[in-house]
């Protein structure tokens, strides 16, 4: 994956840091193999400086409350703008956006349990170190997605799915065709990860 990439994987996506993108070729279904990242591990995940071309970035607006209030009064680059109709209950919001992109945070109240969707941000996940990650390539919304699970042994580890959905998106940072997104969470099965990937809906 190219641009900025998220070291995130923290118990506070974004703060909550989480997991964010990386890329390999890899048959669709097939072990991915494993490559080193530009971040260190564990650092916060944050939005480069310039888009590619050298375009200022704009400020990011942040609140707590309704996602979709936020992504469809700030959000102005393009379509499908994405967000989860189902979140684990006892889970808030906190949003992240600007013109071009956005980020949302849910965690509960012991940050046991952290949810991260960003959308054009170039994010850049920590590599995976030891044995017992996995990462594969599977079809997901019509896209071939890169699924990360950092310790495939523990039911709840830090996981992400990272594609780029088809559309279309003013100034995206990174130069592939549709748009980027990201969705990560730490402290949920797998069953309830994809549960909440499976309810993305474009915001009306």
């Amino acid at each position: 994956m190219t641009g900025r990439h998220l070291t995130v994987l923290p118990a506070c996506l974004v703060a909550l840091t989480l997991l964010t993108g990386c890329r390999a070729a890899t048959a669709s279904g097939g072990t991915v193999p494993r490559q080193p990242s530009p971040s260190a591990t564990g650092s916060p995940v944050s939005a480069p400086a310039h888009t590619p071309k050298g375009v200022p970035l704009p400020t990011p607006t942040t609140a707590s409350g309704d996602p979709a209030v936020m992504v469809r009064s700030v959000v102005t680059a393009g379509d499908p703008r994405l967000l989860p109709r189902y979140v684990p209950a006892g889970m808030s919001a906190t949003v992240s956006a600007t013109p071009i992109g956005y980020e949302v945070s849910y965690t509960d109240d012991l940050h046991t349990r952290d949810l991260l969707l960003a959308v054009n941000q170039g994010m850049n996940p920590p590599p995976l170190t030891g044995a017992v990650g996995s990462q594969s390539y599977r079809q997901f919304r019509g896209a071939r997605a890169l699924y990360t699970v950092y310790d495939a042994t523990a039911p709840m580890s830090q996981r992400y799915l990272l594609w780029q959905e088809p559309g279309t998106w003013a100034q995206p940072l990174v130069g592939l065709p549709g748009i980027e997104y990201f969705l990560g969470a730490s402290g949920l099965t797998e069953s309830e990860f994809f549960r909440v990937a499976a309810s993305l809906q474009p915001v009306a």
